[in-house]
């Protein structure tokens, strides 16, 4: 919470100055300059402002209400000891091995009914203790999701609320048609237009894998619960990340933002692209989220041969790509996938993008979010151990599993999507 408290603090710094600079643009023209063109652009740098501070202060919140949630008191004793499974335990006790053995032995009983005590301390978050699913420690969340989160760049640009404890589906409600507002003439009536509402339906979906695994790499086996938590857990956070952006809700997963309905929508057509004739285009993105979102967009999302493509041809037009920060890329793909800006928004390169569209199965698509507007709600990363599938070959089968819901289609108008044979692989990339 922490870092996304930063992140919002750093955005709203950024809104200002371009609000500032907006006013002052105002209050220096000179004859002959579009007046309510710098107006308008105030305007939205204004409601980029509130919008940004709101959302600063939503973070806040949440961060002063997990710092003030009282403790139980049937856990107070874990909170304060040192966690059961850690990675300097005297006696090297393995988490995965433990959970095969819980049942039959009761040394290991007693470790993994402790670690559920903790995750409920921890997390609040209810833990079976009867053959489910356990929370995974948190020494090895911290080692290695880390590392796997590389596999989802967009994913932690979107807000992030904890899953509720129940329930597979989460309703919100939506005005589908507002009041009006009008002059009145005195002894006159009113403006009178009753407001219509809908509601979106967002479902929890499942996310899992497994992991065949050896009695004697379970009984041998030196410090594998990271080897193999490593594994399962970056293509985990690849395949929520993948979803996110083109996951289509009739094969169970959560709607991704390209197929989410009516979204804004622009098409690239050129044989020959070039950076400076795409400009226009992702000018047209960001004009149609303000325009029919009523709201600044926050992030690009692109391939990273889209993102290296653009690099490469600030070359040719300096001047056209100063205003956009691309000519100041950081190697090694920027910090957690930022590479640059475009129109003073951020771009992630995100490597779960697709790149098959089109009728020649080899275009890419640039995205352009309000990411204010999308939530992730995420429960604990769960495991669970079964040995009777493999027993006759003397191995254990690992699951490792979690429930999302992805809120993509509260605004569709806060998406717009790129897309045309201006969009084909480049060359050399």
């Amino acid at each position: 919470m922490d870092s996304k408290i930063s992140e919002a603090r750093v955005a709203l710094d950024d809104a200002v100055l371009r609000m500032q600079s907006a006013a002052e643009a105002i209050e220096t023209a000179g004859e002959g300059v579009d007046v309510p063109a710098l107006e308008s652009e105030f305007d939205a740098a204004t409601a980029d402002v509130e919008a940004r501070q709101a959302s600063l202060q939503r973070y806040e919140k949440v961060a002063e209400a997990r710092a003030t949630a009282p403790a139980l008191a049937s856990d107070a004793r874990v909170v304060s000891e040192e966690p059961t499974y850690r990675p300097d335990a005297p006696d090297r006790r393995s988490f995965f091995t433990d959970l095969v053995r819980y049942k039959t032995d009761p040394a290991a009983n007693e470790r993994i009914m402790r670690h559920a005590a903790e995750s409920r301390a921890y997390t609040d978050t209810a833990i079976s203790t009867g053959g489910g699913g356990f929370v995974i420690p948190q020494y090895m969340v911290d080692l290695y999701v880390g590392v796997a989160r590389a596999g989802r760049k967009f994913a932690d640009a979107v807000p992030s609320l904890p899953l509720t404890d129940s329930g597979m589906t989460a309703v919100f409600p939506k005005l589908t048609g507002g009041t009006t507002e009008a002059a009145q003439v005195e002894g006159s009536a009113t403006s009178f237009t009753n407001a219509t509402s809908d509601y979106v339906t967002e479902y929890v979906r499942t996310i899992a894998g497994r992991q065949d695994i050896t009695q004697q790499l379970l009984d041998r086996g030196a410090q594998f619960d990271q080897i193999i938590f490593r594994d399962l857990a970056l293509a985990h956070a690849t395949e929520l990340n993948r979803q996110m952006i083109r996951g289509a809700a009739a094969s169970s997963e959560v709607v991704g933002i390209r197929n989410v309905s009516s979204i804004n929508t622009v098409t690239y057509t050129d044989a020959s692209p070039t950076g400076a004739e795409l400009f226009p285009k992702l000018a047209a993105a960001v004009s149609q989220i303000n325009s029919n979102r009523y709201l600044a967009p926050t992030h690009w999302v692109m391939h990273p041969r889209r993102a290296a493509w653009l690099m490469s041809e600030t070359t040719s037009s300096p001047l056209l790509f100063q205003q956009t920060g691309f000519n100041y890329p950081v190697a090694g793909g920027g910090d957690n996938g930022l590479v640059g800006t475009i129109l003073g928004l951020p771009v992630i390169a995100d490597a779960t993008v697709g790149t098959t569209y089109g009728s020649g199965t080899n275009e890419d698509e640039i995205y352009l979010v309000r990411a204010d507007d999308l939530y992730l709600m995420e429960g604990p990363i769960m495991t669970r151990v079964l040995e009777q599938p493999l027993s006759a070959d003397l191995a254990v089968r690992l699951d490792l599993y979690s429930y999302v819901l992805f809120a993509s289609q509260r605004y569709p108008k806060s998406i717009c999507k790129i897309s045309g044979t201006g969009l084909a692989a480049p060359s050399g990339f």
